[in-house]
């Protein structure tokens, strides 16, 4: 009775632990303004919204290679309708779902370390940094607790591998491959995690008893690769990451650099002391010492899953990424605590000299990060337990940084290593502390940073201003006066957008499907085929004005153009195009701005000017001055200069403006004659 009691004690601490950590996780999010990482959360929110409508993976019409089903269908459901509402709906279930993997984590630990301690491993499954992805719509909200439970799936067929718990394996691992492509290391984690036990225990026999397992997985390959050769040749066998087979790409030097930093990041995201106990326990493990066969199968689990992730996330950041891609890493974090626990459990067993060359090991896999480059801005969105890092790099020097991050890795591996048994609480606590810090400070983090995205690129303007203003079948013009992922976060917010067109000299990345057209001399849009753009709606730059009436404006921010919503003419045609301008109409000292007119006839540029400085400004047309003067400070130059002699409306007209310092602008128009 006393024990049932202890039990259900057990597991309302539990309940109240997730139930605290989504309400938690929940109000950070609100703070954010999802979705903020171009293109990933995009893709996931608009490949929703088109599953749930019926169209399949596609966005605005496209087919779009696969990259996952279970995750877009997770946020698509929430996200029809309202969008603002459906995101808030998605931000409270993926709380409560990255929580919830304090379930099996509980449920794994308690047998093996009891209840106390197995709610400990689930409460530092919570409290990781990497949780604040709740907040946005990426996969790890849901990859997280499915690869954790495949993980789990797999230690139990380790240690009792009936065909019931292999079919639940299978089933997992088929999950995980459906929510990510990643999964796929789950099946080369079951083959080192039965090499590992074979050594452990000196036979083969752990490949005999997975021998259902081993067949199903490659009969499951082989008829992936066969329908993806039929569908899209060798090239598409990895789906969306086809890319990643390109062997040739690959520099070893690069993939082992890369590998020992995601070794690092994980350091990082578990604090480095667990790592020491997976160190120990694997090491008995190997040597054939452990005689519990449960835990037997966690650590070759937990090792084998760790080792797969590090190496397969390193191959793939050495082409791709120049920093750590921890958010990838942080299915690796529950089951090393799950270690954890049962190491606390023992005692704190230290054999040397193995302890401290574990220690030692960990210590270098951090230390030998590069500061600099994993504390950059870029580097945060992907690996949210650098962002401490990165704010105490805003404000103290780079050997500051390095000297306190040195000192604080060594003062926790040497409490690893040489705290006394009776202080074990203070490691546990240790951990709970540092990862909750991390967790506030990278939520925080996110929060500001994707309200500040969020105003560069709708300024004050409404995030749904298209659909918001009537726009119906609106085509979206791409021209690089704004960043890339303006593209994005529109088709996110505005189903009224129905296709992108982009100029040939523009980048837009990503998988979004594109028209590329040209501009020829008169301002037609054509496309490959030589053939006009018809549309009756477009969005553009302000720094266009097109052939048609403006039906609605998006403000320009600190650092882009606005945007204007055009009832366009048929074909469609460009009258003009500013580059060269600051969004506020500025332009600076020994900087030009370009006014290119099309079709180019009779009439004048006619400018107005603000003095800032009183440093002469030019316009020239072909190299020669056609004005200048020195703007007095606070002064209005309201300019005209007539279009060539020769201008008959068939070919462009190109007019420079530049100055000696700043000036301002507040119109730049041709004005045609007649």
């Amino acid at each position: 009775m006393l024990r049932r009691l202890g039990s259900d004690r057990a597991l309302l601490a539990l309940g109240v632990l997730v139930a605290a950590s989504t309400a938690a996780r929940f109000a950070l999010s609100r703070g954010v303004d999802a979705p903020w990482i171009a293109s990933d959360e995009h893709l996931y929110g608009l490949l929703g919204r088109s599953l749930v409508g019926g169209d399949g993976l596609t966005i605005v019409g496209g087919d779009v290679p696969f990259y996952s089903l279970l995750y877009p269908l997770f946020v698509g459901v929430p996200l029809v309708g309202d969008i603002a509402s459906g995101v808030t709906v998605v931000q409270a279930l993926q709380a409560l779902v990255m929580s919830g993997t304090a379930l099996p984590v509980f449920l794994w630990a308690r047998p093996l370390a009891g209840g106390r301690l197995a709610l400990l491993a689930a409460a530092l499954t919570v409290l990781i940094p990497g949780l604040a992805y709740s907040g946005l719509l990426m996969s790890e909200a849901l990859y997280y607790p499915v690869a954790v439970v495949a993980t789990w799936a797999l230690a139990g067929c380790l240690q009792s591998p009936t065909l019931a718990r292999q079919g639940l394996l299978l089933t997992a691992i088929g999950l995980t491959l459906a929510t990510r492509l990643q999964g796929v290391g789950l099946v080369a984690t079951v083959v080192v995690a039965l090499g590992l036990l074979a050594v452990a225990e000196r036979s083969t026999a752990p490949f005999r008893r997975l021998l259902p397992t081993l067949a199903a997985l490659g009969a499951g390959g082989a008829v992936w690769i066969v329908g993806r050769l039929a569908t899209g040749g060798a090239g598409e066998t990895l789906g969306a990451y086809s890319t990643l087979s390109e062997t040739g790409e690959y520099s070893l030097a690069d993939v082992a650099s890369s590998v020992a930093w995601q070794a690092g990041a994980v350091a990082l995201l578990t604090v480095g002391i667990p790592l020491v106990a997976l160190g120990v326990l694997a090491w008995e493990t190997l040597r054939g010492r452990e005689q519990d066969s449960r835990v037997r199968a966690l650590v070759v689990a937990a090792l084998a899953y760790l080792v797969v992730t590090v190496v397969m996330v390193g191959a793939f950041a050495s082409r791709f990424i120049d920093h750590i891609t921890e958010r990838q890493l942080l299915s690796v974090a529950p089951p090393v605590f799950v270690v954890f626990a049962v190491w606390l459990a023992r005692g704190l067993p230290r054999p040397q000299p193995t302890t401290s060359i574990v220690a030692i090991t960990v210590a270098a896999s951090a230390l030998l990060l590069p500061i600099e480059r994993i504390t950059t801005r870029a580097a945060a969105a992907d690996a949210l337990s650098t962002v401490p890092l990165e704010q105490l790099r805003r404000t103290v020097s780079d050997s500051t940084v390095e000297a306190i991050f040195a000192g604080t890795i060594a003062t926790l591996l040497l409490l690893a290593v040489l705290l006394p048994r009776r202080a074990a609480p203070l490691l546990a606590g240790t951990l709970v502390c540092a990862l909750a810090a991390g967790s506030v400070v990278a939520s925080l983090e996110l929060r500001d940073r994707s309200r500040i995205d969020r105003e560069v690129i709708f300024g004050d303007g409404r995030v749904d201003w298209l659909d918001s203003s009537g726009g119906r079948d609106v085509a979206f013009l791409v021209t690089g006066d704004r960043e890339w992922p303006s593209v994005w976060h529109h088709l996110f917010w505005n189903s009224s957008i129905e296709r992108v067109v982009r100029l040939r000299s523009a980048e837009s990345p990503g998988v979004v499907p594109q028209e590329v057209v040209t501009v020829r001399a008169d301002g037609i849009l054509l496309d490959d085929a030589g053939e006009a753009l018809q549309a009756t709606e477009l969005a553009a730059p302000t720094t266009l004005r097109l052939s048609g009436e403006p039906l609605a404006a998006l403000p320009q921010s600190s650092e882009q153009p606005g945007m204007t919503l055009w009832r366009a003419e048929t074909p469609v045609r460009i009258l003009q195009r500013i580059t060269g301008l600051r969004p506020n109409g500025d332009l600076h000292g020994g900087e030009s701005a370009l006014i290119e007119v099309f079709a180019c006839g009779p009439g004048e540029l006619q400018l107005t000017l603000l003095g800032k400085q009183g440093l002469p400004t030019r316009i020239r047309l072909g190299g020669a001055v056609l004005a200048e003067r020195a703007i007095v400070p606070e002064a209005i130059w309201r300019a005209a200069v007539p279009a060539p002699p020769g201008a008959d409306g068939s070919g462009r007209c190109v007019y420079e403006l530049e100055t000696e310092g700043l000036v301002g602008s507040t119109r730049l128009e041709f004005v045609r004659a007649g």
